[in-house]
């Protein structure tokens, strides 16, 4: 599926919400990725992404949040047959999710649980031989947030976030390619209103 066919939609869905939201709020986190599979955890450690979220509120709690998150990172792939070379590599991946919640105000501390699609973008480039993987995959995801407000319309946010992104390419290890996993972000959200 092409970006371009998620997109349209996407927008539309937010304009809609945003006609009829009792709230929007923005919000900016970063934190750590820690990947589902082993091998992608040897190759890069843990990964530090960056998110950015419009969470629109409607009537009974309930909304619709959308965002744009970054994850770039570098890593190095051990040759199978134990040779000793090593090789440099870079990863990117961009994702949209795009996410259905529920909110309960709780004296004062937000709770969200949400659930929806992501479509991501990702990339791997061997930097000393002429290698790339590349491909574009939707997958189910799942979040958790605590949102504690600070001053005015300022709060502090925490998040969990699960993503499966199976790539359905083999890894010459065994298994399937799965570049999904946890993400446990904190950042900042704005109430706008």
């Amino acid at each position: 599926m092409k970006a371009r066919h998620l997109v349209g939609p996407a927008l539309v869905l937010c304009l809609a919400a945003s006609a009829r939201a009792q709230g929007l709020s923005l919000s900016l986190s970063s934190g750590a990725f820690y990947a589902r599979q082993d091998v992608y955890r040897e190759i890069y450690g843990t990964s530090f992404p960056l998110s950015v979220e419009a969470r629109f509120e409607l009537k009974g709690g309930f909304g619709v949040s959308a965002g744009l998150i970054r994850l770039r990172d570098n890593g190095r792939a051990v040759a199978v047959d134990g040779g000793g070379e090593d090789y440099p590599l870079r990863f990117d991946r961009l994702t949209i999710p795009l996410t259905l919640f529920l909110s309960r105000e709780i004296k004062g501390v937000v709770l969200l649980v949400g659930a929806g699609l992501a479509y991501h973008s990702y990339r791997e480039k061997w930097r000393t031989v002429d290698l790339v993987s590349e491909g574009k995959r939707a997958g189910p995801r799942a979040f958790a947030a605590v949102e504690w407000p600070v001053l005015g319309r300022l709060s502090v946010l925490a998040t969990l976030v699960y993503e499966s992104i199976g790539t359905g390419v083999e890894s010459p290890l065994g298994g399937q390619v799965d570049l999904g996993g946890m993400q446990v972000l904190g950042g900042i959200a704005f109430r706008v209103f």
